[in-house]
C-alpha cells in the first residue's frame, strides 16, 4: 500500500507545469490583419476596426463541429475567468469565434457561443470576408460535402487561437490543450512584455 505522502508527491509530479505546458509562439514580427467585412452573432457589422484598440482571441471553427470547437471554447472560456484574476475586467481580451460554414452557423451562432460565454462574439458572414480573416490568422477550413444534398458534412479547419493586440496585428498562437491556469499567464506575460517568459 502507497503511503500518503509518497502517493501525493505522484499526485504533483502529474500535475507539474511540465504536464501542462502551453503550446504557443511568439511571432518574430506581429502580422497585421486585412481588411475583412463579417457579421457578429447580434446582427451588427464586425470588421477589422473591431480587433482594434483592445486585445483579442481569435479561433475559427463551426457550429456543428463534434470535439475540437467545443473543447476550445470550453477551454478559452475557463482561460478568461483565470485571466480575470490576473487583470480589470475592461483588459481581459475579447473572444471571437469565426464560423466559416455561415449556411448552417448563422441561425445557431448566438446560442452557440453564449453557451460558453456570453462574452464571447460569434462572427461569419460572406464566403470573401470569412477567406479574408481566415487568411489573416493563417488559417484554413475545407468544407468536406460530398455532393450538393449532403447536409451532413463536416468541416476540416486550423485550431490554432490566434493573439491579436489593440494595433490589430497577430503577435502570437496558441495551439490546444488549453491549460486554464498556464495559458492564462502565458497570455498575460505576452500582452504586458511582448515576451512569452
Amino acid at each position: 500500500m502507497m503511503r500518503p505522502l509518497a502517493a501525493f508527491l505522484g499526485l504533483l509530479a502529474l500535475l507539474s507545469p511540465a504536464a501542462a505546458e502551453v503550446r504557443g509562439v511568439v511571432l518574430d514580427a506581429p502580422s497585421p490583419i486585412a481588411p475583412f467585412v463579417l457579421e457578429a452573432h447580434d446582427g451588427s457589422p464586425f470588421t477589422q476596426d473591431d480587433l482594434a484598440g483592445h486585445w483579442s482571441l481569435v479561433f475559427l471553427g463551426y457550429t456543428h463541429c463534434p470535439d475540437v470547437c467545443p473543447f476550445t471554447l470550453a477551454n478559452l472560456a475557463a482561460v478568461r475567468s483565470e485571466m480575470s484574476q490576473l487583470m480589470r475586467p475592461e483588459s481581459l481580451p475579447q473572444i471571437v469565434f469565426l464560423a466559416v460554414d455561415p449556411a448552417r452557423d448563422r441561425p445557431l451562432l448566438a446560442a452557440y457561443v453564449e453557451h460558453f460565454d456570453i462574452a464571447f462574439t460569434g462572427v461569419t458572414g460572406a464566403r470573401e470576408g470569412i477567406d479574408g480573416f481566415t487568411t489573416s490568422l493563417d488559417g484554413f477550413y475545407r468544407l468536406e460535402k460530398k455532393g450538393p444534398d449532403d447536409d451532413a458534412y463536416a468541416v476540416t479547419h486550423s485550431a490554432a487561437v490566434s493573439l491579436i493586440n489593440p494595433a490589430g496585428e497577430i503577435v502570437a498562437k496558441l495551439s490546444p490543450p488549453f491549460a486554464p491556469f498556464e495559458t492564462a499567464n502565458y497570455i498575460n506575460r505576452v500582452m504586458r512584455t511582448g515576451q512569452a517568459d
